[in-house]
């Protein structure tokens, strides 16, 4: 097995955004795009890079100079097909190789429901491989926080599964703040904004992507 998925791993959590799908290219675009069109305002990457992560009811109030948060949304929503997440290469295989491990799988996101089941099918996802999943739609909490994680703490004791017995995946020093305060283990992948020196700085190991999580041996 993997060094980073030991036999005393049984579970393996996802982030979504940047983790599994790229999403900063397309989504600094489209809210780039929302901003300008709607709200006559150009948003810069500083603008992105310093809000990015936050919910999104949050984010699109921050980055468009709003207080009309319904308002806000919909006009995020209109064009939210404009640009497509792109599935990194090797998300697949990696989900494919886990679970011929016996491991069990999931994603926990901050993302919609809708916008994750829309990367799900626009990218033909088998749902055979995934065991649990987890969006915004389903806590009124978000990371940092860690009881982001309740609802899967839940399930994992259905299971009778440990959090120790937990590898949870990430691109963010946020995804490593609410793992480890669930009690679980992380992993960072350096294909969102942070470093892999950062990570080091914050006590966690990283690889450079998803394929280097599980690789084939």
């Amino acid at each position: 097995m993997s060094s980073y998925i030991g036999a005393n791993i049984a579970v393996v959590l996802f982030d979504h955004d940047d983790t599994l799908v790229r999403t900063i290219d397309a989504k600094w675009a489209h809210h780039k795009y929302t901003a300008r069109i709607y709200y006559n305002k150009d948003l810069t990457d500083a603008e992105l890079r310093l809000h990015w992560g936050k919910p999104l009811h949050e984010l699109v109030c921050l980055l468009y100079g709003t207080s009309d948060t319904e308002q806000a949304l919909a006009h995020n929503a209109a064009h939210h097909k404009d640009y497509p997440k792109e599935l990194f290469t090797g998300s697949l295989p990696t989900l494919r190789r886990l679970k011929a491990a016996g491991k069990q799988v999931g994603i926990v996101t901050a993302t919609s429901r809708y916008s994750f089941e829309h990367d799900l099918t626009l990218h033909k996802v088998p749902r055979k491989l995934l065991d649990y999943t987890q969006t915004a739609d389903d806590t009124q909490f978000h990371k940092p926080n860690p009881y982001v994680f309740s609802p899967v703490l839940d399930w994992l004791e259905t299971k009778l599964i440990k959090p120790k017995e937990v590898l949870y995946v990430g691109d963010g020093l946020h995804d490593l703040e609410a793992a480890s305060g669930a009690g679980f283990n992380f992993l960072g992948v350096e294909t969102g904004l942070v470093t892999a020196q950062q990570f080091k700085r914050a006590g966690a190991v990283s690889v450079k992507s998803i394929a280097d999580v599980f690789p084939d041996k």
